[in-house]
């Protein structure tokens, strides 16, 4: 494979996005990374031998233009992407080409909310009632359609953004006027004005990670104070009792199957309450919130290196170690001037902890956005005792808080 391409459309901004282009090296590719706006990603500065092409990676005449340039000089290995908003492009341009990848419809399927949980909840998938919003006329029969209290959501979105939870009629009201009102997604591209309301599902929230149909494993995630949706940390394995992890991975691999994502990574987020499993939504790609990386300090396993090798038709590699991890991200709880306390370069040693890294240059003036952006590092815990790796990135990101 020397000398051949590994073509990635445009990537998420932190965390496997980097990574993606370092194993496709490791393996041997020369990533050709292709995107409208260099300067979005911090990390190309700091890999070399990486091919940069830009162009306007909303149009598919453009992107296509690229992919012809880079086969005129090298054949192309594989072509995908770690950004929710190319997942679509990158499997038509694939698909395309010839190579393997996921099936354009069913990531299609699966990025629309409204069709996914329709999708599934004709198969007796337990999935919460839902209604579509296009126009403000829409508001009134939603709510009383799904009731309070609901969660009002963007059909198409990503990293918790425009997601609310409304109690009462005023708030579903505003939660929903403001999603009709946004006409550009956080990249800036033009979106049509839509939104989802969904009935409210109580419970422990979990994802199960999946690869070409088969499970890599289970996490229990951690959610910031309602109304927001806001991850705060990942504990794997999740620490559940084997009978509801096999019924937590079932909903999972029955979900996939029916929206017909088979090939591929899948990220399934569902909610467990009262013995009651509910598939929240079903994301067809690599789990986001640095899990890749925590999977590769407990197992041994590399999910992003495992989806490069799947798509180049080679086998995964196995799990190597089983201990436990925890992930917890720095959420500053105001907003103002945030800096690191005194002694932080001592915070890997005091708190036993294995990664301690920042998103961005710290002293920053912090402005909460209520989603994955408020996130400015994390620190992960690793080690054989469950409670005491949460407890210690627990206390770590606590020192760094100041609380």
């Amino acid at each position: 494979m020397t000398n051949s391409a590994a073509i990635f459309i445009e990537s998420n901004t932190t965390g496997s996005g980097a990574d993606f282009i370092l194993r496709a090296q490791e393996l041997g590719l020369v990533p050709i990374f292709v995107t409208a706006s260099p300067e979005r990603y911090s990390f190309l500065s700091r890999i070399s031998g990486l091919e940069l092409r830009t162009c306007d990676t909303s149009s598919e005449t453009d992107v296509r233009g690229v992919i012809a340039s880079v086969a005129t000089n090298m054949p192309i290995a594989l072509l995908t992407t770690s950004s929710d908003f190319y997942l679509y492009t990158a499997a038509l341009e694939a698909r395309r080409l010839g190579l393997s990848g996921p099936d354009p419809s069913a990531i299609a399927l699966c990025q629309d909310k409204d069709r996914q949980a329709a999708a599934l909840r004709m198969a007796g998938i337990g999935v919460p009632y839902s209604a579509t919003v296009r126009a403000e006329r829409d508001i009134g029969n939603a709510i009383t359609q799904i009731g309070l209290p609901a969660v009002a959501k963007p059909i198409n979105g990503t990293g918790s953004i425009g997601v609310t939870l409304a109690n009462t009629e005023t708030g579903a009201n505003d939660a929903l006027r403001k999603l009709l009102r946004t006409t550009n997604d956080v990249r800036g591209r033009p979106i049509q004005p839509s939104a989802l309301l969904m009935s409210y599902v109580a419970g422990e929230e979990y994802s199960v990670e999946i690869l070409d149909s088969r499970i890599i494993g289970v996490t229990r995630k951690h959610l910031g104070p309602l109304p927001h949706f806001v991850e705060t940390g990942h504990d794997i394995p999740a620490p559940i009792s084997f009978r509801l992890r096999g019924k937590i991975e079932n909903e999972a691999l029955r979900a996939i199957q029916v929206l017909g994502h088979v090939k591929g990574p899948a990220h399934v987020e569902l909610r467990v309450g009262e013995d009651c499993v509910t598939v929240i939504e079903v994301n067809p790609r690599l789990a986001g919130g640095s899990i890749p990386t925590l999977f590769r300090y407990t197992t041994g396993f590399d999910p992003v290196l495992a989806v490069l090798r799947s798509l180049l038709g080679m086998s995964s590699p196995a799990f190597t170690r089983d201990a436990h991890g925890s992930i917890r991200f720095i959420v500053p709880e105001r907003d103002g001037f945030f800096a690191l306390p005194p002694n932080c370069e001592q915070l890997v040693d005091r708190f036993g902890v294995t990664e301690f890294v920042l998103y961005q240059t710290l002293p920053i003036q912090f402005r909460r956005q209520n989603d994955f952006r408020d996130r400015i590092g994390h620190v992960i815990a690793v080690g054989d005792d469950p409670a005491s790796v949460a407890r210690r990135a627990e206390a770590a990101v606590a020192f760094i808080l100041g609380a």
